[in-house]
């Protein structure tokens, strides 16, 4: 939404509501291909495990823009339901990278596998965490100190994801992808930093980034 304009402008619940329809009738027909995909009916070159990840990310759009059609501020996501829809999100984007690269990029596999291994860590914990706060309030100490851990791992991977990009660029890594899905990345990422440094202070640093991608910058 504007920066500079109010929730409750005419403008800006225009725009969610023209905003809703589009993604609303999208996430259907991204649902409907899904199911299609399951049952073998239709040939796609992405697994229904892929769109759950996008299919996740309409959802909670959807949420946000059901305030904003009525010019109301959005409700902000608990920490464990921000960590339950990005942490699968930053699991996908290591899975796809990985998946991208060459067999014989052996050393950036195994980096990629690195990440790996830590999202899947960080969704088990916060699973686990649920359940905690059954008799605990959010952002108890052992929850806080797990939002920070979640945010330099995501940083973490940021930097191998621009070490790939780099490579890339100077056609030194051989791989199957192209420049437009390797920096799709970035603007979620920083979102998901964004958000978590509201919960943990100490990501402010992290969380100093652009929600645009990086070759955006350079347009004239």
């Amino acid at each position: 939404m504007s920066e500079t304009l109010p929730d409750n402008s005419p403008i800006m619940i225009n725009f969610a509501r023209e905003s809703y329809q589009v993604a609303s009738s999208y996430f259907k027909f991204e649902g409907t291909l899904q199911s299609l995909r399951i049952l073998n009916k239709v040939n796609l070159n992405l697994t229904p495990t892929y769109l759950n990840g996008t299919l996740n990310e309409n959802q909670e759009y959807l949420r946000l823009l059901n305030y904003y059609v009525l010019g109301k501020k959005a409700d902000e996501l608990s920490l464990v339901r921000l960590l339950d829809l990005w942490l699968e999100d930053q699991l996908g984007h290591a899975l796809l990278l990985q998946n991208s690269l060459d067999p014989i990029e052996i050393p950036l596999a195994k980096e990629a596998e690195f990440f790996i291994q830590g999202f899947r860590a960080h969704m088990v914990k916060n699973h686990t965490i649920k359940g905690y706060l059954r008799f605990l309030e959010n952002g108890f100490p052992g929850h806080q100190l797990f939002s920070k851990q979640v945010g330099e791992t995501v940083a973490g991977f940021n930097q191998l994801v621009e070490k790939v990009i780099l490579l890339y660029k100077n056609d030194n890594v051989f791989n199957r992808t192209t420049l437009r899905f390797l920096e799709h990345h970035f603007p979620e990422s920083c979102y998901f930093l964004i958000k978590l440094a509201n919960f943990e202070p100490e990501l402010k640093a992290l969380a100093k980034c652009s929600l645009t991608k990086p070759s955006f910058h350079s347009l004239p």
